[in-house]
């Protein structure tokens, strides 16, 4: 029975899947309005607080103040935005001589060319569809039956307005009203949310409440000041060049950057257009275009980074694709709800265990260690992007930790991978192979070569000879350049034989590099023994990338050590005094 659950359950999924979008799709005249009131009330709920806290008004008055002056301002700016449309309007065939100018110049550019090409077959097919008209009807439409068409289909057109206009209208009545007790009433609401999911699930679930209402507050209001910094520079810069109608364009600017990444040059297309309908030469037109592009590199280089701080936390692709979905499902108002909508999606999805696949795929974090997306392009062969990865770690946190938390671990993982007989011999001694050319190229080069020491002996065993050399190496780089003499053991060495090498050449520091899995009861036997054998031998146990778990006390071994960083420290504390330190570069 558990077994058919445990196969039925990525089903129930899909199906509960596709039963949302459904009813997403079937309710939207339901659930846009709804939608559209929580992202008011979002936008809202730090005026209302600053009218209820900072100047002591009631909740009540400040929530009906707040909403009444917000939509009133919106009402305005949409009665001026509408006159200045129909003024534009009105004013268009006015431009027509300048728009035919500008025709025929790019006629002229494209003569003889492709533009010519299309040109002539547009004609042809337009033609052939008169003939085809003419033949079917037995002559050409005549003269009054087109005027009674024009004027069917201007008063269709006329109709089709003043329907979108009285449900317009009648969403915007429905919207005002649920944001006016969505604010009234948000601590209610807060409350039944809590009580229906459950007093067992109050830390998550208020975590996950508090946290999507400060990132989207936070986004609507640092967009909204980026945005209307956006259009009143877009408006400045459109009056100074001469263009008309700034107003219109600034706050259709303003507006259309709340979509992401396709909204500002959407918004781009009309004022150009216009700039090429009423100006003469190319001056003026290109100025826009340049103005449009210079205001949108500095406010995605300068003001966003600025103000924002922090990402909505959700990547980019992502978020095109939750742009896509919701206008599929909702139309232009989904287009500009996508993004408050997604990043709730993703803020619940982080506190819910069940939708924890939608943070991985959708959130701005990656959950993948660079370590494993080294290993990963290893395995696959593609040494280009692990060495590129290499070395954007090295740039980011320097050579040493890059050894220790990218190269090294991702040389464990293969290790453990070929033990647990998902990688063969050959593959991992392959992989093992390039991490310690990655290494050589990427971290060592960078580290100026080791001159012959004549301190201290430190005497290496070491067990993989492919993979505790990526780690030897940097230490031999790194610790005491000149002052340490280093001597290895062979690999093939029996611990009788390590023995006599250390009774014979009585080192400093034995080191055991030791890197796991699968040697650890080996290397801890030969600690031991060299511990019964030299009480006071300081011994050094190298464990390279292994995990707390890994790591055991009863060794045997001075120190155990799971990085360069703390074998570096180490051996650096017993140079004699007065020696120089070496820090790696």
């Amino acid at each position: 029975m558990e077994a058919l659950q445990l196969q039925m359950a990525p089903l129930i999924r899909l199906a509960t899947v596709m039963l949302t979008v459904a009813m997403l799709w079937a309710g939207r005249d339901f659930f846009i309005p709804l939608a559209l009131a929580a992202l008011f009330a979002f936008l809202l709920k730090p005026v209302v607080s600053f009218f209820n806290h900072r100047l002591h008004f009631a909740r009540t008055l400040a929530v009906i103040t707040v909403t009444v002056l917000s939509f009133s301002v919106m009402g305005a700016l949409l009665w001026v935005l509408g006159g200045e449309l129909h003024q534009l309007v009105k004013e268009l065939p006015g431009y027509r001589h300048t728009i035919h100018q500008r025709v025929i110049s790019v006629r002229e550019v494209g003569q003889g060319g492709v533009f010519e090409k299309l040109q002539s077959l547009a004609m042809e097919i337009s033609n052939a569809s008169d003939a085809e008209d003419v033949k079917r009807n037995g002559a050409a439409p005549e003269t009054p039956v087109l005027i009674e068409r024009s004027t069917n289909r201007l008063q269709e057109t006329a109709m089709s307005a003043l329907g979108f206009l009285a449900d317009s209208l009648g969403t915007a009545a429905v919207v005002v009203v649920f944001v006016i007790f969505m604010l009234l009433r948000q601590n209610d609401v807060r409350n039944r949310v809590i009580h229906l999911v459950g007093y067992s699930r109050l830390t998550t679930t208020t975590r996950a409440l508090d946290e999507a209402a400060s990132r989207v507050s936070r986004y609507l209001l640092m967009q909204g000041l980026i945005n209307g910094a956006y259009g009143l520079l877009l408006a400045a810069g459109f009056w100074a060049i001469g263009l008309p109608y700034v107003v219109l364009w600034g706050a259709l600017a303003a507006l259309f950057r709340f979509v992401p990444y396709i909204g500002p040059w959407i918004a781009a297309i009309l004022p150009v257009a216009l700039s090429l309908a009423v100006f003469d030469g190319w001056t003026q037109p290109l100025m826009v275009i340049a103005l449009i592009a210079g205001l949108e590199l500095l406010t995605n280089m300068v003001l966003e980074p600025l103000l924002y701080g922090q990402s909505a936390g959700v990547s980019d692709l992502a978020l095109l694709i939750a742009i896509v979905f919701w206008t599929l499902i909702w139309g232009p108002v989904g287009l500009l709800l996508a993004t408050p909508l997604t990043v709730c999606l993703v803020v619940f999805s982080k506190y819910i265990p069940e939708l924890k696949f939608i943070e991985i795929l959708m959130g701005d974090q990656p959950e993948v260690q660079p370590s494993f997306l080294v290993y990963q392009r290893l395995l696959v062969g593609d040494v280009e992007e692990a060495e590129e990865l290499t070395h954007a770690s090295s740039k980011e946190i320097g050579h040493g930790n890059t050894l220790d938390q990218v190269l090294l671990p991702a040389a464990v993982h293969a290790r453990r991978e070929m033990l647990a007989g998902r990688l063969s011999k050959e593959e991992s001694d392959g992989i093992l192979e390039t991490l310690t050319t990655l290494a050589c190229e990427t971290v060592l080069d960078e580290v100026p070569p080791v001159s012959e020491g004549t301190g201290p002996l430190l005497l290496c065993r070491s067990f993989d000879t492919s993979a505790d050399s990526i780690a030897l190496h940097w230490l031999t780089r790194t610790v005491g350049v000149g002052l340490w003499r280093w001597e290895s053991i062979p690999q093939s060495a029996l611990v009788s034989e390590v023995i006599a090498q250390v009774e014979s050449l009585k080192p400093a520091i034995v080191c055991i590099s030791a890197m796991p899995p699968g040697v650890s009861s080996t290397a801890q036997l030969l600690c031991k023994r060299l511990r019964h054998r030299f009480p006071e031998q300081k011994i050094l146990l190298a464990r390279w990338g292994a995990s707390k778990a890994e790591i055991r006390t009863d060794t045997g071994a001075t120190w155990v050590v799971t990085t360069t960083e703390e074998a570096r420290e180490r051996l650096v504390s017993v140079l004699p005094l007065g020696e120089p330190e070496v820090q790696p570069s």
